[in-house]
């Protein structure tokens, strides 16, 4: 079952996505950050290979540039329709890093029909520090990423905490002709609207859902905020709402899964399966053991 090369589908309307594994019985969608692309998920994906994994670009990304303007929504019902026309059963596993975990939450909230559960990390509706800043100055945001894509690859690394063993070309060169200035303002629109009650909405869909922070970078009381609403609006029985957790990754970055691709594989497989997490992740203390 493990396919290291991808077949690859999207129309003209469509979002490109590529698919892994597809005669595995479970399906698991990995949503990436703003500005990447399914790229990101390459030093992921064969450590997932007993998962039928569907791994799209995003609108306004990459190979599905055409499909836009980006916004959460847009993305949640395209990734849904995915699902429902791909995926076994009609339902998958939904696995989003920053961007792509508001746009898991948002599929939650607005196509709870094909979500069996969620792994979410990097999303907060609470801010401060440098997540803080460029939602408020998003030109700014926009010109500084530009200037350190333009750098020598060193500067990145430093910059983002991105494992230098880890770097891809490929996903470089992507992500600079992603870096605009429309998807900037768009992206960082979305997520300073993102609220409360948004994800008291999510919340009633009753969904099992892990929220993740890196412990160096993300708003951590912002992630635990998210866990505690979700929980609480959850009702009983298994793989509900009440089963939603909030972990801390130690010396975690804002996107590391291109920091610990190992530990964070472990880490997916470990909330489908209902395993414990590896040992990099702590459970904040008020979830439930």
């Amino acid at each position: 079952m493990n396919n290291n090369n991808p077949s690859e589908a999207g129309g003209d309307k469509d979002l490109f996505f590529v698919s892994l594994n597809p005669l595995a019985p479970v399906t698991v969608v990995m949503l990436h950050v703003i500005f990447s692309s399914h790229l990101e998920w390459v030093h992921i994906w064969p450590k997932l290979s007993e998962y039928h994994l569907m791994i799209p670009d995003l609108p306004q990304h990459s190979r599905s540039r055409h499909v836009k303007p980006f916004s959460f929504e847009l993305a949640a019902d395209l990734i849904a329709d995915l699902i429902r026309t791909h995926a076994h059963d009609g339902k998958a596993h939904l696995v989003g890093m920053s961007t792509g975990g508001y746009i898991a939450l948002e599929m939650v909230r607005r196509h709870p029909d094909v979500v069996q559960s969620a792994y979410v990390s990097g999303v907060s509706y609470l801010m401060n520090g440098w997540q803080a800043l460029s939602l408020r100055y998003p030109k700014i945001m926009y010109l500084g990423l530009t200037a350190m894509l333009n750098t020598p690859s060193a500067m990145l690394l430093k910059a983002t905490g991105w494992a230098t063993n880890l770097q891809n070309e490929e996903l470089l060169r992507e992500i600079r002709k992603n870096t605009t200035a429309s998807l900037s303002t768009s992206g960082v629109g979305d997520t300073q609207r993102y609220c409360r009650e948004d994800v008291v909405e999510t919340g009633r869909r009753n969904k099992r859902v892990a929220v993740v922070a890196g412990g160096k970078q993300d708003h951590i009381e912002g992630a635990h905020e998210i866990g505690r609403l979700l929980r609480s609006m959850g009702s009983g029985g298994p793989g509900g709402g009440e089963d939603t957790r909030t972990f801390v990754v130690k010396n975690g970055i804002h996107v590391w899964n291109l920091q610990y691709p190992e530990v964070f594989a472990q880490s997916v497989r470990a909330w489908i399966e209902g395993y414990p997490m590896p040992m990099a992740l702590d459970m904040l203390e008020d979830s439930p053991n």
